[in-house]
């Protein structure tokens, strides 16, 4: 009898020490679930000039930010914009990243840009720097027209 006794509170100490050792053994280095700071549905940006012009219209329909984060998650995005001489410009994309950090748009997932009806620029990413006035593009692009095709890698406006 006393060695059952000894027996079993040996292997509660046993257990409770294997417990003991396993909760101390958990990884510490895991990061923290990051919460979204704002998400918006169907969302419309519409650009005005100095005189009241519009200049562009922006959508995404669905923007995402994450908490302690500055760029902006876009799903989605379509922009309109008429240049100078009244030739309406349109752009597509499935998903973005914009970073108002330093000015900077990536989009991705199959980009298109139409000039008119005449003028097609697929590419499967650009990237879109304000500050710069550069656009840098994937190696897997076209600019197709009524003249033809057309394939680079980078362009300054």
């Amino acid at each position: 009898m006393k060695w059952s006794f000894a027996g079993a509170a040996l292997g509660v100490l046993t257990i409770l020490f294997v417990f003991a050792r396993l909760e101390s053994d958990l990884p510490t280095s895991l990061q923290a679930q990051k919460l979204v700071l704002a998400e918006l549905n169907e969302v419309e940006l519409i650009r005005y000039d100095e005189t009241g012009r519009k200049l562009e219209t922006s959508r995404a329909a669905h923007a995402v930010q994450i908490e302690g984060e500055s760029e902006m998650l876009l799903g989605a995005l379509y922009v309109e914009r008429e240049d100078e001489q009244g030739v309406l410009w349109q752009l597509d994309a499935p998903r973005g990243i914009s970073n108002p950090a330093d000015d900077t748009l990536v989009l991705t997932g199959g980009v298109s840009i139409r000039r008119g009806p005449d003028v097609i620029f697929e590419t499967e990413e650009l990237e879109i720097g304000a500050n710069t006035r550069s656009d840098t593009y994937s190696s897997e692009d076209k600019l197709r027209s009524r003249g033809g095709s057309l394939k680079k890698g980078s362009v300054r406006r």
